[in-house]
């Protein structure tokens, strides 16, 4: 006999020869599922809980879940604090178990991304998190996916426009105005160039990122210019090569604004160099850490892929559940480091 407190949606789909997904909605009627199945499934839980009613199941079964999440395949400190943080989420959710399927894709089209959402089966996933890139036919593929009953919230970077549920990440536009008034003010009454580095201007937050920067800097510092956006697909090697040349060509140069990630690179170029631009970052790791302790990086600012991770899992677990959202729980906060409170 299975101790009731302890009977799990699992036990119960292995016991009755059907999948988790099906006996989850045979308890919680959220979808048609035959009569037979139901039967199936009813008559494994009394199997289970020595003969027990059906019913009080509904109190004491522990949910089961499984989703998957659609991630960058370049290697960066963010991506793989983003990977660790959703394995990690898994254990938040104290009262269901959740399976928790990462699937690295390249982002440098949209195709490996569309091809995954076509791919997507709602009765395997009860939920999809999936990091967007706005390239042509993407949007159409969150909305077919949806149309299959596929539950999907966007990460980090989002397409507002799209079917998707929800979005989980910081207020990309207002993070670029953030720098742009840091930027601003560190400068100052000076006139001189900004150099912008970024991975994809096609990933949402990078460009919402430059938007907010650009629209604060013409705005409130028309005395600076903004160069060229220097796309690098945050490869650290791309990056140091792009401010190398940023310092060596650019003799007005007085800040440099980093939208994405890779770094590392940039700070190999500001090692090789006496000249010392007001610099700024997103996203924090041990090397930017030290950087910004000594003076190198001037500010960064990051987002905490811990708050992330625990709230694209309480999110795709209430949409599939039917339940509210708590709004203000779910809200990621933009946090600014500087040397005054980087440790």
């Amino acid at each position: 006999m299975v101790v009731m407190s302890k009977l799990t949606i699992r036990q119960i789909a292995e016991r009755a020869e059907v999948s988790t997904a099906t006996v989850d909605r045979v308890l919680h009627g959220r979808s048609k599922v035959s009569e037979k199945t139901r039967i199936r499934i009813e008559d494994a839980v009394k199997e289970l809980n020595n003969n027990n009613i059906p019913e009080l199941f509904l109190q004491a079964a522990k949910g089961c879940y499984r989703f998957k999440f659609l991630i960058p395949d370049r290697q960066s400190n963010f991506v793989a604090d983003m990977e660790r943080s959703l394995m990690l989420a898994t254990a938040a959710l104290y009262d269901v178990d959740i399976t928790c399927d990462l699937h690295r894709i390249s982002f440098s089209d949209g195709n490996d991304l569309i091809e995954a959402l076509d791919n997507i089966d709602p009765d395997e996933y009860q939920g999809v998190g999936a990091f967007a890139i706005d390239a042509p036919g993407v949007k159409q593929a969150i909305g077919r996916a949806v149309e299959r009953g596929v539950n999907i919230v966007t990460l980090v970077s989002d397409i507002p426009d799209s079917a998707r549920h929800h979005f989980v990440g910081i207020d990309n536009v207002s993070a670029g105005r953030v720098v742009g008034n840091l930027m601003g003010r560190f400068i100052g009454a000076q006139d001189g160039k900004v150099g912008v580095i970024t991975g994809s201007l096609r990933m949402r937050d990078q460009m919402d990122r430059f938007f907010g920067f650009r629209q604060i800097i013409e705005e409130r510092f028309p005395q600076l210019q903004l160069l060229t956006v220097s796309e690098c697909n945050s490869d650290p090697e791309l990056n140091r090569i792009a401010t190398s040349e940023l310092l060596q060509n650019e003799p007005q140069l007085l800040g440099l604004y980093s939208i994405a990630a890779g770094n590392k690179g940039i700070l190999q170029a500001l090692d090789d160099t006496d000249k010392s631009p007001v610099v700024i970052m997103h996203e924090l790791s041990d090397p930017v850490r030290k950087a910004v302790a000594k003076g190198q990086v001037d500010a960064i600012i990051s987002q905490n892929t811990d708050h992330i991770a625990r709230s694209a899992m309480r999110v795709l677990r209430a949409y599939y559940e039917g339940k509210p959202i708590v709004e203000s729980q779910e809200r990621i906060r933009m946090d600014i480091l500087l040397a005054d409170n980087i440790y």
